[in-house]
């Protein structure tokens, strides 16, 4: 139950960003839509292999920066619901951050997986990161 609440807590966070109105340029909401329609075709594949929203899953992501000062930050502002690691990518420049539930799972419906996807494109913008399909 309290990897339900902590989930909730982030998908509700996610919501308080997205009803604050962030800007994004047209680069970014370029990303947004990608990883959004991404989403919706990886739900859908998921479906399609018994998944249900009573399924308990993990989630592993990653985000990339080109900022070790802001990938640090955004691992402590995540930190609270992931374990996080920061390693250094093989593009000299960048860094990954990388995150799971681990080893805690979640339910989550078809509306809270587009919010949380959501909600990780969003906060990677404000540290200069982006949510990344996979590394």
């Amino acid at each position: 139950m309290k990897n339900v609440f902590i989930f909730l807590t982030v998908l509700i966070a996610g919501l308080a960003c997205a009803s604050q109105g962030i800007i994004m340029n047209e680069y970014q909401q370029e990303i947004m839509d990608r990883r959004t329609e991404e989403a919706r075709v990886l739900w859908q594949t998921m479906k399609s292999e018994g998944f249900t929203e009573h399924t308990v899953a993990t989630l592993d992501f990653v985000l990339f920066s080109d900022s070790h000062e802001q990938a640090t930050q955004l691992i402590a502002q995540l930190s609270e619901n992931y374990s996080l690691e920061l390693s250094p990518a093989t593009e000299q420049g960048y860094f990954l951050i990388k995150g799971t539930t681990r080893p805690y799972g979640n339910e989550f419906t078809y509306q809270q997986w587009i919010d949380w996807v959501e909600f990780m494109v969003g906060v990677g913008f404000t540290h200069k990161s982006v949510f990344s399909t996979g590394f």
